[in-house]
């Protein structure tokens, strides 16, 4: 395996990889890794950890090597923007960047969240076409996966956050799918809301290891029996959120789908091809 894998580079051997810090721990690389020698392409995947006062240095980098693309992740999904030649209608509207394109001398900006966690649902025959749903949090993830929602014929969308977020009231001036903001302290409203939702989609870090217990709904009560429920979170794989789910009969996914997916989207925004989604679900033991 190891030899093979050394034949594999050669002089032609094209370069992606992932910007963050921190980043080591991301299994990024063996997912497009695991794709490219699945498909016999001659390209390879690396994690560069950057720090945000080399930011500048590394887009200098991707130019001079000619990296073909690179995935962006925390802190730098606003930030990387300001480097950029292009945005795709997707980027524009999030205002943010998880996926950049080197392509005639032209950087590219787009983000695969959206389009991952709808990927997922599909796998799980869920449809979103002319549903109410309702998310928790207004970060970027939640703001990516909005504007896909709208963007792909959801029936409405209501919001949940701690703060004021403008940003996504000022969606609704862009998108034909009328978005709602309400304050998550709300709990009145909150259960009226997913009384009639045909999905909630948990996206903030409530719930997340090494915090388990918590959870932003306060008990099963809140959750009709036709309610279907995501958790964008994947450690733990299954959330407080998620056990009130299977507690009640309900159809639910955590958020390992969304990053599979994704990455897929990624990965076809730069080679347009399919990635192999069986080959790299076995690389990352998701089967």
């Amino acid at each position: 395996m190891e030899e093979n894998h050394l034949r594999q580079i050669t002089g032609y051997t094209g370069l992606y990889g992932i910007v963050a810090n921190p980043i080591k721990h991301s299994f990024s690389p063996m997912m497009h890794n695991a794709a490219f020698h699945a498909l016999g392409i001659d390209d390879v995947y690396l994690a560069f950890e950057v720090e945000e006062k080399q930011l500048k240095d590394f887009i200098t980098s991707v130019k001079t090597l000619n990296i073909k693309g690179f995935n962006v992740s925390m802190p730098y999904k606003l930030k990387i923007m300001d480097y950029l030649d292009e945005l795709t209608t997707e980027a524009r509207l999030c205002q943010a960047v998880n996926t950049v394109k080197y392509e005639n001398h032209k950087l590219v900006g787009h983000i695969s969240d959206g389009k991952g966690f709808l990927m997922a649902c599909h796998e799980k025959n869920w449809d979103i076409v002319n549903q109410k749903i309702t998310i928790l949090g207004a970060g970027g993830a939640a703001s990516a996966i909005i504007v896909e929602l709208a963007l792909q014929g959801a029936k409405e969308i209501v919001v949940y956050n701690r703060s004021d977020k403008p940003f996504i009231r000022e969606l609704n001036d862009q998108l034909d799918c009328p978005i709602t903001l309400k304050k998550l302290s709300d709990n009145e409203s909150l259960k009226k809301d997913l009384s009639d939702s045909y999905l909630l989609i948990q996206t903030t870090n409530v719930g997340m290891t090494p915090n388990e217990d918590e959870c932003l709904i306060p008990d099963d009560s809140y959750l009709p029996k036709t309610l279907k429920v995501a958790d964008i979170i994947y450690k733990p794989k299954e959330t407080r959120l998620l056990k009130l789910a299977r507690k009640k009969g309900l159809e639910f996914m955590n958020g390992e789908g969304m990053i599979l997916y994704q990455g897929a989207v990624s990965f076809e925004f730069w080679t347009g091809q399919k990635m192999p989604i069986s080959v790299v679900k076995k690389v990352l033991e998701m089967e």
